[in-house]
């Protein structure tokens, strides 16, 4: 299939979640807020937009996302080479990724409130072994929970790494006036071309607290942290809680709108969108990658 397919999933409340086929991408999350429906998502003005994006907006990233050093990897011996999309790394699973690929929106589990989109990858795809057969399922509940779930079923032993890329404004016009608290312990140490660097770095160090609920603005501008300072924002990997069930609150004081995130993955890839460019601003939306 080769054609954009979009569907919505509503609930009682008047919560509206777009999705669209083209990397089974969520295009757009409407929130009633103060009686009138609100797009709580950096976005475009039109579906077909999506298929030109650089951003990655609402995208489902993989094989493997964020960066992977070099563009190599080795599994028993055999090293496997990737395309080279973010200067000597691959990023987001290389060029042709799954974000950019025509996934299959099944008919027969579609309801008002249940998505679930599939797609075939070929062994040697992007340089990655094994063929993998994939699935995103989006639920959406009557007290306005989006749940994601991610499968893969492969057949050689290969690296599978996946996550949404929604860049979230709660209806602000940057992310600098969201509230952000996080239930981590620490963050990985980094280049700067963003590849960890194995240490596991204290949260503290950064001088700033992150179970206080800040504005975004605030936990860079105090930030301690010279990568932090330098970048002017977060392209941060935090190491979260085990033990906290909330792993993440997102809030927009001036709406009364409040997002929590739950999660069974270790971490979360804080981006703050510097890089958003025309259509965007930077900084107009923040993405929370478990």
């Amino acid at each position: 299939m080769t054609e954009l397919v979009k569907t919505v999933l509503k609930n009682d409340i008047g919560m509206e979640v777009t999705l669209v086929n083209f990397g089974a991408r969520i295009t757009s999350v409407k929130y009633p807020v103060i009686d009138k429906l609100q797009e709580m998502l950096v976005r475009y003005d039109t579906t077909k937009e999506f298929v030109s994006d650089p951003f990655y907006l609402g995208a489902t990233c993989g094989r493997v996302c964020n960066r992977i050093e070099n563009a190599k990897f080795e599994i028993d011996g055999q090293q496997y080479t990737l395309p080279a999309n973010d200067g000597d790394n691959c990023l987001h699973g290389g060029d042709d990724n799954i974000s950019l690929q025509y996934w299959q929106l099944e008919q027969d589990s579609l309801t008002a409130q249940y998505a679930k989109f599939t797609l075939d990858v070929s062994d040697g795809h992007n340089g990655f072994p094994s063929n993998v057969q994939l699935a995103v399922t989006y639920q959406l509940s009557e007290n306005g929970a989006l749940t994601i779930d991610y499968w893969g079923i492969t057949d050689k032993k290969t690296p599978l790494n996946l996550t949404n890329h929604a860049y979230f404004n709660l209806g602000e016009k940057s992310c600098f006036d969201l509230q952000l608290k996080l239930s981590a312990d620490g963050f990985l140490e980094r280049s700067s071309a963003g590849i960890p660097t194995g240490e596991l770095l204290n949260i503290d160090d950064m001088g700033v607290d992150f179970a206080a609920g800040r504005s975004i603005a605030e936990l860079i501008d105090l930030n301690k942290f010279a990568q932090v300072k330098n970048e002017e924002g977060f392209d941060t990997c935090f190491v979260l809680k085990p033990e906290s069930e909330i792993k993440a609150e997102l809030r927009s004081v001036k709406n009364r709108v409040k997002m929590t995130v739950m999660t069974d993955q270790p971490s979360i890839q804080l981006y703050t969108g510097k890089f958003l460019d025309d259509p965007f601003r930077p900084y107009q939306g923040v993405c929370l990658e478990c």
